[in-house]
């Protein structure tokens, strides 16, 4: 198991960026809700935190080390898996907005109107979904 400091730090590092916009933005910016992306990052630190991220051979290592190496390898992951995320939140704006557009099951306004809404159907269930099959197959609940 991955320590609880590392996970904590890694969800901290991602704030700071996120907050401080440090990445640059590819042109990724995905209407809706950000409660998906909470939802898909709280599994994801779950997923983390249960897993053993420094290898058995490096048990003799100094703590200090091993704790730094540790830290460094989560924010690496938990990077990582958010842009998979963000990608996957995108890939399914620009699907239901081309379907939704293209099939003209919506008028335009509509649809520009009630965005937020629109891809939040989508992307919440999804998330959730990502959840519970990370809490179901972590015995969360028991």
């Amino acid at each position: 198991m991955a320590a609880t400091r590392s996970v904590l730090l890694a969800g901290l590092v991602h704030l700071l960026i996120e907050l401080l916009h440090l990445t640059p933005q590819l042109g990724l910016k995905t209407p809706g809700p950000v409660t998906p992306t909470i939802i898909v990052s709280l599994a994801l630190m779950h997923i983390i935190y249960n897993t053993r991220i420094i290898p058995q051979r490096l048990n003799d290592w100094p703590p200090a080390l091993k704790c730094i190496f540790e830290s460094v390898t989560v924010i690496l992951i938990f990077e990582l898996s958010m842009l998979f995320w963000e990608s996957i939140e995108h890939t399914i704006y620009l699907v239901v907005k081309g379907s939704l557009l293209t099939t003209k099951v919506i008028s335009k306004e509509t649809y520009h109107k009630q965005e937020y809404v629109i891809v939040g159907a989508f992307t919440l269930p999804l998330s959730l979904a990502i959840f519970a099959a990370v809490a179901q197959s972590y015995n969360m609940y028991q």
